[in-house]
């Protein structure tokens, strides 16, 4: 019996996933519209990922895998609205909204991708400092040091040609 997901029943995880991120009407009241569209296509693009590796697994079992992730995207989306908009004043708060946001990032990603560098995600972190930066800017170099980390894979083999 063969219990792969449909394409149709793909799309409607997806877009059930996109309904509970949306509706997240705090991110929204937190941010300028800018960077609250920001995190909210952050958001989505990390969960359509995210539901697009279960399509080989029944619905009991992508539910199973899906949660944890869907729960750690919502809870960083939070944390980086809420520190985007001023809410970690010190560096002792900040270490601890550091902490969380790996945590949820190796929820979301999975153990295998490269995470930054705590001293790297504390140097984004002490960005919100500088009040030149706008919310929409410290989100953008946030993402850019997730997405940079991704690309930061240690190279084997290379030495062997």
């Amino acid at each position: 019996m063969d219990y792969t997901f449909s394409m149709a029943e793909l799309n409607a995880r997806v877009e059930r996933v996109i309904e509970e991120i949306t509706g997240n009407e705090t991110l929204l009241q937190m941010l300028d519209t800018d960077a609250a569209t920001e995190m909210l296509n952050w958001g989505i693009a990390t969960a359509k990922s995210i539901v697009s590796r279960t399509m080989e697994l029944d619905g009991f079992a992508a539910e199973l895998a899906i949660l944890p992730r869907l729960k750690a995207i919502r809870q960083a989306m939070r944390s980086i609205g809420n520190w985007a908009a001023g809410k970690y004043r010190d560096s002792a708060s900040r270490i601890q909204l550091r902490d969380k946001l790996l945590n949820y990032f190796r929820t979301i990603f999975g153990e295998d991708r490269p995470l930054p560098p705590a001293e790297k995600m504390d140097e984004v972190l002490n960005q919100v400092d500088d009040k030149s930066k706008t919310p929409h800017q410290l989100v953008l170099k946030l993402k850019q040091v997730l997405e940079e980390s991704n690309q930061e894979k240690p190279h084997e083999g290379l030495s062997d040609q």
